[in-house]
């Protein structure tokens, strides 16, 4: 996943402040819980023994000035009382990060709140919280855990009532001898899934209920509400592929992306259809035919929804308009590439018909990519520049002369470290006689927000400083030469010495730096020379 950090990373800030400006509670509320409510507080003095004596303990590291923990402060709190009522084996307990920083450190904690969930005193395997932030999620996801990863009815009432109660997708074991393998995929999957073990002795009714003939099925993923679509696992019984099959068929044939879905999403190997709307009434009016459409596709393409108040931003990293709503688009996150259908020619958004023959033309190869660029260089701009500008549409063709050592700078605008570097990479630019056809080694740079490329390296943050060695290794996805990360000070010295070291054909650009300062102290020299000449001329004039 090294070419979607940044259109999908847009997504996840967007998802992250919804989640907030949506969440309840005053931002300027106390971070830490009620010291009245069943939240225990936790030190480096307690911490140990606590979790020792607690098999299940739901863990919040935080920071009393922060704003996100002061929203769940009261949340916890409440989420902490009522499971104390009810399920008292179930804790919730906070650290002071402020206070207890040994103890966080240890942990590893790098922002507020952190959430984590402990088993069994056992702090070293804890598993990081990704569920609800309001109390009544908190407090179903946590009764959850505190199943086994496995559940056994022991009656058809009690199979049928919890097959009823069910919220998101989940898993069924039936007529299976391979109880390790769906055990092993149960204990991995429980945060997100509920997993189910059917006796044979309820095998008919289950069948019935299910509309399904259950004599030869192993494993199903059902949906709640579309129990007769249940997906039933076809193949033996491994590890890997049930556990990716799970994945696919837990994915709603039209589902929308919130806090809860994105991970599922955009983990998943496939391309991801996105119907942005306006209002709840253009959802439903498409969901029956997307979600056929879905159906259609499944195991091809995820088809979701997109509410465009909440998240039109994103239409701009995939390349359209959000202004111009409805709009139906496919990014293929692992190829980089993005789709759309025209919203020239579709200004009210694009009809059922016309979504199906885009996916139907997007499979059979007849759609071109949509590509963001910003404008190619002029011969004016690049003969003023000593930095070679790329933008994707001379990227390839640049990056293609692998007789020269390129040095590439992505950087994005907005970015403090990267306009610190600029006139250090212009200087060293300008020793190498970068822009002009002759020049061994190119110094480059792009803006890696506005522009769409492949880069054989997973990009996460800026400035990246890559060199692409003459005639490398390419890298198959890419077609890009192999690069090398430069990861030393960023100091002209440092740079130049990396050029000489890594790069393929060695240019010393400290001897080009001598040459230069050499000549540019022998220009000015002749300068002084006329200088005095003319000096000379004019008084003799004057005599």
């Amino acid at each position: 996943m090294q070419f979607w950090k940044y259109s999908t990373s847009a997504l996840a800030t967007l998802l992250a402040v919804v989640s907030i400006t949506q969440a309840g509670g005053p931002a300027d509320g106390e971070a830490a819980a009620d010291p009245n409510s069943a939240v225990v507080k936790l030190t480096s003095e307690n911490f140990a023994s606590f979790l020792e004596e607690n098999p299940l303990v739901l863990t919040e590291f935080f920071a009393p000035w922060c704003g996100y923990c002061k929203i769940l402060g009261p949340e916890f709190s409440k989420a902490a009382d009522a499971l104390n009522e009810s399920y008292p084996k179930i804790k919730l307990a906070q650290v002071d990060c402020t206070t207890e920083e040994a103890l966080c450190m240890e942990h590893e904690i790098r922002g507020y709140p952190t959430l984590k969930i402990i088993r069994d005193g056992d702090s070293k395997k804890a598993e990081d919280y990704q569920g609800p932030r309001e109390h009544e999620g908190i407090v179903d996801h946590m009764i959850k855990q505190s199943l086994p990863a496995v559940q056994v009815p022991e009656s058809w009432d009690d199979l049928e009532k919890l097959v009823e109660e069910q919220t998101k997708p989940f898993v069924l074991q039936v007529n299976s001898a391979a109880d390790d393998i769906f055990n092993k995929v149960a204990n991995l999957k429980r945060k997100n899934f509920a997993f189910i073990d059917v006796d044979k002795e309820y095998l008919k009714q289950l069948g019935e209920k299910l509309g399904k003939d259950l004599q030869k099925a192993e494993y199903l993923v059902v949906h709640p509400k579309q129990l007769a679509d249940a997906a039933v696992y076809e193949g033996k019984a491994e590890l890997e592929k049930l556990s990716e099959w799970i994945d696919v068929e837990t994915v709603p044939y039209f589902g929308d992306i919130d806090r809860d879905t994105y991970m599922s999403y955009m983990s998943s190997p496939l391309p991801i259809a996105y119907y942005f709307y306006k209002t709840p009434e253009e959802r439903e009016a498409v969901s029956e035919s997307l979600s056929k459409l879905g159906k259609k596709y499944r195991g091809k393409l995820n088809v979701v929804g997109l509410d465009a108040n909440l998240f039109g931003r994103h239409a701009e990293a995939i390349n359209m308009n959000p202004d111009i709503l409805p709009l139906f688009a496919i990014q293929h996150i692992e190829e980089n590439k993005k789709y759309g259908v025209n919203q020239t020619e579709h200004p009210e958004g694009p009809s059922v018909e016309v979504i199906e023959q885009f996916v139907d033309d997007f499979f059979n190869g007849k759609l071109t990519p949509i590509i963001k660029s910003e404008p190619v260089p002029t011969a004016e701009e690049i003969a003023a520049n000593p930095v070679v500008k790329l933008v994707a549409h001379n990227y390839n063709d640049i990056m293609n002369k692998t007789g020269k050592d390129i040095f590439v700078k992505y950087y994005a605008p907005w970015c403090g470290h990267c306009k610190k570097l600029a006139p250090t990479w212009e200087e060293l630019a300008e020793i190498y006689g970068s822009n002009t056809d002759d020049a061994e080694v190119i110094i480059a740079d792009i803006d890696h927000t506005a522009n769409d490329v492949d880069v054989p390296y997973e990009i996460q943050g800026y400035p990246t400083l890559l060199i692409f060695p003459a005639n490398g290794e390419v890298d198959e996805k890419t077609g890009i030469r192999k690069p090398i990360v430069f990861e030393g000070q960023r100091e002209l010295q440092a740079l130049l010495d990396f050029v000489k070291e890594k790069g393929a054909l060695k240019v010393d650009g400290s001897e080009l730096q001598a040459k230069l300062k050499k000549e540019a102290g022998e220009k000015v020299e002749d300068v002084k020379e006329d200088a005095e000449n003319l000096k000379e001329e004019v008084e003799h004039d004057e005599l």
